[in-house]
């Protein structure tokens, strides 16, 4: 049962592991959010998730005639999420970067936005396109759309939120933005 005194939380994170077939996490952090996520849900507690929607998500290792293991990565598209209507914007390399915001509360879980650079308005890399991959300066693409991108997100959204979790250092930049707020 929900209680409306418990503080409104919004919990961020680069990867969800809320099933097998939703490729959008790589193992324990994934996995450890995406069970913090559905047990929120399951109880009725007053979170939201903000992560990424990964187009290729983590590689899927197999193994080849020649007995060595190669990568895969598989394109992705799930029915499952809707469309919030919503966009952000983020600057990323001296560049307007546009962010769609997807949702989705398909297996049980607390609300979980997703943003997705994977829309006509970019032009150039997509940074949304691999979990882990890519260089140092790709991960901080990736850590501008999760962070400040998320926070904007949030705003667009307009859920209002007491208190912030950053599941590692991937959304630190979210702190960054909260600043900016504050000093604006």
């Amino acid at each position: 049962m929900l209680n409306n005194s418990l503080p409104r939380v919004a919990y961020f994170c680069m990867e969800y592991g809320l099933a097998p077939e939703f490729r959008i996490y790589s193992g324990g952090l994934g996995i450890l959010a995406g069970d913090h996520i559905k047990t929120a849900g399951e109880l009725g507690l007053p979170l939201v998730a903000i992560g990424l929607l990964w187009r290729h998500g983590y590689t899927q290792q197999l193994i080849g005639e020649d007995g060595r293991p190669f990568d895969v990565f598989l394109n992705s598209k799930y029915d499952f999420l809707t469309d919030t209507g919503v966009t952000v914007n983020v600057t990323v390399r001296g560049r307007n970067v546009v962010c769609k915001v997807w949702k989705t509360e398909h297996f049980g879980n607390a609300p979980l936005y997703l943003l997705d650079t994977d829309v006509p308005e970019n032009n150039g890399p997509l940074i949304t396109d691999r979990l882990y991959a890519g260089s140092a300066d790709d991960r901080l693409a990736q850590e501008i759309v999760l962070g400040i991108g998320g926070i904007r997100a949030l705003r667009a959204l307009g859920i209002e939120v007491d208190v912030y979790h950053f599941n590692e250092g991937h959304a630190a930049l979210a702190g960054v933005e909260l600043i900016r707020e504050q000093m604006a």
